[in-house]
């Protein structure tokens, strides 16, 4: 009897110390778990963070693009209007002098010639265009003045480095800003069709869907190659917000389609893709509460149309 209760009690202490040892190793292996899973959590943020940059990166270098031009033509512009007015001011100077001269001439045996002169300079200041051709660069100057002016605002409006936080915003206005920061690689290449309808306010972050929409131009400008066209379309569709766009580029083929929301999958070559694009975009649109789906044919182009709850 003694014997099986020291058995007894044997076994108690050996289950006693098993569970103790796996719940221990229980305990390391939940926190080498969380370890990782806040190290994760710290990688994605981090790439999150980069792709960031790079896009303003990007975003920089269209802005620089395009506000070279508007620079351009307006310092053209302001030189040759100065020198206009410098003509001008030297055919003004000659129909004075000749008026002067008709004046002081008009009691005199020269008078005839006196008024031959001031006709001749009357004639050159009537059929010199100076004064209207400088009017029409000074509103060519304006005009240029406006596109900076225009660019600037969407620049603020796509960065939203003062405010990054939740935000109830107009997509179509996103949409004209990335547009705007994309200009300078579509331009002269691809055919922007634009069917914006009237839409409600979506709550986000301003800045992150901007970042969505600046992807998703780039990715189908890229797509389309040297020529082609790329769709934009916005519509209310019961009680969410949908923007579609469409390109004409070469497609995707139908085995690669479900892994390009992948990280780091990408069917670029060596150097020119990270395979985070997409994966970025994905990550952002469903910390939305919005959703992505795309459509493609190989040879004919592609669809991805995103998202989003109307702000309540």
């Amino acid at each position: 009897m003694d014997l099986a209760l020291i058995v007894i009690a044997l076994l108690s202490i050996g289950i006693a110390i098993l569970f103790f040892v796996m719940r221990r190793k229980v305990q390391v292996e939940m926190a080498e778990l969380r370890a990782q899973i806040e190290k994760q959590n710290a990688s994605q943020a981090q790439i999150i963070h980069t792709t960031k940059l790079a896009s303003l990166g990007q975003m920089v270098a269209g802005v620089a693009h395009e506000m070279n031009t508007p620079l351009g033509f307006v310092r053209s512009n302001v030189e040759v209007v100065g020198e206009m007015l410098e003509e001008y001011a030297v055919v003004s100077n000659a129909m004075a002098q000749s008026i002067d001269a008709v004046v002081r001439a008009a009691d005199m045996p020269s008078f005839k010639a006196a008024r031959l002169g001031a006709f001749e300079a009357r004639q050159k200041f009537s059929s010199n265009e100076s004064l209207r051709d400088s009017r029409e660069l000074l509103r060519d100057a304006y005009d240029g003045l406006t596109q900076l002016s225009n660019l600037v605002v969407n620049l603020k409006g796509f960065s939203r480095v003062d405010r990054d936080g939740m935000d109830s915003v107009d997509l179509n206005e996103c949409l004209e800003s990335a547009l705007m920061i994309a200009a300078h690689q579509l331009r002269d290449r691809v055919k922007v069709i634009k069917h914006f309808g009237e839409l409600p306010k979506v709550k986000c972050v301003p800045s992150q869907i901007n970042q969505v929409f600046l992807n998703l131009i780039t990715n189908a400008g890229q797509a389309v190659g040297e020529n082609g066209t790329l769709e934009i379309t916005s519509r209310r569709v019961g009680s969410r917000v949908e923007v579609a766009f469409s390109d004409t580029g070469h497609g995707i083929p139908a085995d690669v389609l479900p892994k390009i929301f992948d990280p780091f999958f990408t069917t670029k070559p060596v150097g020119e893709g990270t395979g985070l694009g997409l994966s970025i975009v994905h990550k952002i649109i469903k910390s939305h509460g919005g959703d992505i789906k795309v459509t493609s044919t190989p040879g004919n182009g592609t669809e991805f149309v995103v998202s989003f709850a109307v702000s309540s």
